[in-house]
């Protein structure tokens, strides 16, 4: 008798992938019944995407997300998006006033800090939460404007020094003076001129920093009986995400002047991780968090040694510290139209975006397995397929899509499910031609 030849991982994710509605705020839950298993009692669910500015990205993480807070209890939603920053935006999803277009735009010279489908997503929440018995905390994990400027978090933490300790605001004034002639609309701008200033400046400004972490730290107990522990917390986030930020923009002038370090480009990635777990200690037990950020942010696993990729994205730490209380959903699709990211010094956002055609999919690609799939969006839990590819010896994906290039990444591995929608158009904020 001729043995069962197996199904290839294609034909597995033809018999197996869950298919989804079109994205949109009409269609019922029922589909997404999967992902309640998938997520079972998770404190932390991430919902990733290949490219920001994707229309179909924003549709369908919104829709998760209403599934995730109305069906499943969860009450953070987590976005990479300046801590800091960040405040002020979950104040207004709460009720408060302001103009939310404003508010995610930290700097004139940057892109909007979400997309237009995601402040849709936020102006949602701030209607669910005028009626919830339990409204839903919106929380900043990033380091200040996209790593373009510490004066976002440095500006409130000099605030909180005039009134606890006004002799520290001098390393604040120090390290705004200078940073700022550096600074931009994304950590572009400040890498590319750091290849420019010297070694010793520099050197001032990470000084300055480290003055002002360490005094920050050591005077915690004096600092919280003056001003109340929350806002010692907010301060000291906003001190490491100043110096965060300036060891990235280091790493990342390192990157441009040829000698890359995957260990120092990690820097943003631990702070969203370091944040995230802030939010959870802080928060009451049983808090159950919704994070919105790029493939890349999300993954399980860590970057290969002597990489140009940051060695440790946000979900490694995250999946350490967690284990099974954290689920990775990237999110991809099979073509389209995708953003290309083109770095020009003379930028006011140190990059230039624009539209493209999303690459076809190749053999070993995340996107090759759904290629049975071409109808309708589809949900695949990893785990299963992992399993089937190894009991039968067959070849696993090592690439996923990111712009109009590919990751590589062991995704069976990296994430925990993929969502892939059969293609991609712009978002309203991304323009063709």
């Amino acid at each position: 008798m001729t043995p069962t030849k197996p199904l290839t991982l294609p034909e597995w994710t033809a018999h197996h992938a869950v298919r989804l509605a079109a994205p949109g705020r009409e269609a019922p839950f029922d589909d997404l019944e999967e992902l309640r298993r998938l997520v079972g009692d998770a404190r932390v669910v991430s919902l990733g995407e290949n490219s920001h500015q994707i229309r179909e990205f924003g549709l369908l993480r919104d829709r998760m997300l209403r599934f995730l807070v109305q069906e499943c209890g969860f009450t953070v939603y987590a976005l990479e998006f300046g801590a800091a920053s960040g405040r002020a935006v979950d104040a207004w999803v709460r009720g408060g006033g302001g103009d939310l277009d404003a508010l995610l735009m930290p700097r004139a010279d940057g892109y909007p800090g979400q997309s237009a489908e995601g402040r849709d997503t936020l102006r949602w929440l701030r209607a669910h939460n005028a009626t919830a018995a339990q409204p839903v905390q919106l929380a900043g994990l990033d380091v200040p404007a996209g790593g373009g400027s510490l004066a976002p978090a440095l500006e409130p933490v000099a605030r909180y020094l005039a009134d606890v300790d006004p002799g520290a605001v001098r390393y604040v004034r120090t390290a705004l003076e200078l940073s700022e002639p550096l600074a931009g609309g994304s950590g572009l701008v400040p890498a590319h001129a750091r290849l420019r200033l010297d070694a010793a400046v520099q050197d001032r400004l990470s000084a300055a920093l480290g003055r002002l972490l360490n005094r920050v730290t050591v005077m915690r107990e004096i600092y919280v009986e003056n001003g109340g522990r929350q806002a010692y917390e907010n301060a000291l986030s906003d001190v490491w995400a100043a110096w965060r930020t300036d060891q990235m923009q280091r790493a990342m002038s390192e990157l441009f002047g040829g000698a890359p370090d995957a260990a120092d480009l990690a820097a943003r990635d631990r702070y969203l991780a370091d944040s995230l777990l802030g939010v959870l200690d802080r928060s009451a037990p049983g808090t159950r968090v919704v994070v919105a950020a790029h493939n890349a942010h999300i993954q399980r696993t860590a970057n290969p040694e002597g990489g140009p990729l940051a060695r440790v994205p946000m979900g490694h730490p995250l999946a350490q510290e967690l284990g099974a209380d954290y689920v990775s959903v990237a999110l991809t699709s099979g073509g389209g139209r995708t953003v290309t990211n083109v770095p020009d010094p003379a930028h006011p956002a140190g990059m230039r975006q624009s539209p493209a055609d999303a690459p076809e999919p190749t053999p070993d690609s995340v996107e090759a397995l759904f290629t049975g799939v071409p109808e309708a969006p589809a949900l695949l839990p990893t785990h299963p397929l992992r399993e089937h590819a190894r009991r039968h010896g067959l070849p696993e994906p090592k690439q996923i899509r990111m712009d109009d290039g590919f990751l590589p990444v062991a995704a069976l591995d990296a994430y925990d499910a993929v969502v892939s929608v059969p293609h991609t158009t712009l978002g309203a904020d991304a323009h063709e031609g």
